[in-house]
């Protein structure tokens, strides 16, 4: 969704769980394991077509892991939002975060979290 020129992305925690413990390799992984210049290639091409929430999704299902914490996703899920020149960055989560969680994220990321509804961080990069 875009607001004022500036591009603000809304990411489904959430879902990013449920999708990245049901993982599967598409064609384009698998062949780039053998013809490692054509997934490259392939990627440059796809990436440039498609929109930043849609590579920031692509992104954190390689990067991130429901087996690391939740604040040590949020915080790579920032740094990804951040190289896609994403502007706001609001993260649907199932469940609210304690202070200590929050505190980490915005240590680590040195951006301020703003939690304006339940289960919703809002962070302007």
């Amino acid at each position: 969704m875009k607001h004022q020129g500036k591009i603000c992305i809304e990411f489904d925690y959430t879902s990013f769980l449920g999708a990245s413990g049901s993982k599967k390799w598409t064609f384009v992984e698998a062949f780039s394991t053998i013809a490692p210049i054509f997934g490259l290639l392939w990627k440059q091409n796809i990436a440039e077509l498609s929109k930043p929430e849609d590579r920031l999704w692509e992104a954190a299902l390689k990067s991130m892991s429901s087996r690391q914490s939740d604040e040590s996703n949020l915080v790579k899920l920032v740094k990804l939002a951040q190289h896609e020149g994403i502007q706001e960055l609001r993260v649907v989560m199932p469940y609210s975060l304690d202070s200590e969680q929050i505190e980490y994220i915005e240590a680590r990321s040195q951006l301020k979290v703003d939690i304006t509804e339940q289960d919703v961080l809002n962070l302007k990069l």
